[in-house]
This record gives C-alpha cells, sequence and structure tokens, in this order.
C-alpha cells in the first residue's frame, strides 16, 4: 500500500490487526519452543524469527498490518506537517495521551 493510496486507510481493520497480533505474538513467545531457545541464548529476537513461525494466513494479515501501519505514519506525518490533527510529541508520538492508545502498539 504505497501512501499515495491515502483512501485505503482502515482504522478499524488497523486496530482489529493490532489487537490480534499483540495477543498472537505473546502466545508465541510464551508457547514456541523454538522462539523460547533463541530468547534464552541471546536475550532478544529478530521480528523475521517471529513472524517465520507464524501461520501462513498470519504472515499475509501481518503483510496487512504494516502496510497500514505505513499509511498510518504517512498520514500523521502528513498532518503534522500541515498543522492538522495531534502535534508529535516524544512521550506520545503522534496521539494525544497515552491513556487513547493503551491497546495499541
Amino acid at each position: 500500500m504505497e501512501p499515495n493510496n491515502l483512501d485505503k486507510w482502515d482504522v478499524a481493520r488497523y486496530n482489529e490487526l493490532n489487537g490480534y497480533f499483540r495477543i498472537k505474538i505473546k502466545y508465541l513467545l510464551e508457547s514456541d519452543p523454538f522462539l523460547m531457545e533463541i530468547i534464552a541464548q541471546q536475550n532478544s529476537i529478530a521480528l523475521p524469527d517471529l513472524v517465520d513461525r507464524m501461520s501462513l494466513d498470519d504472515q499475509q494479515q501481518w503483510a496487512e498490518f504494516l502496510a497500514l501501519d505505513k499509511l498510518k505514519l504517512h498520514l500523521n506525518i502528513q498532518n503534522h506537517l500541515e498543522g492538522k490533527g495531534t502535534p508529535y510529541s516524544p512521550e506520545n508520538g503522534f496521539a494525544s495521551d497515552s491513556a487513547n492508545n493503551e491497546n495499541l502498539w
């Protein structure tokens, strides 16, 4: 999804995928022996290792989520530069406050 496709922004779908992957990733990190071993050895994990352990359907939805997230960032930057929306702050990003986005990453 290119930034020129601003009409493809779907906040409901973004929020749905965001919540789904927050739960899915937590579950994978707590239940997948391969991922748990990587974390035990390296004390960290690379995102591609995590995505590789997802089902093909989840990987496709992850790609959709990343495309929406990129579009969201583009819209936030555009609004910031045009003086619309919530200005950027180091503490909260483009959100007005963390309470409004506690369920989002």
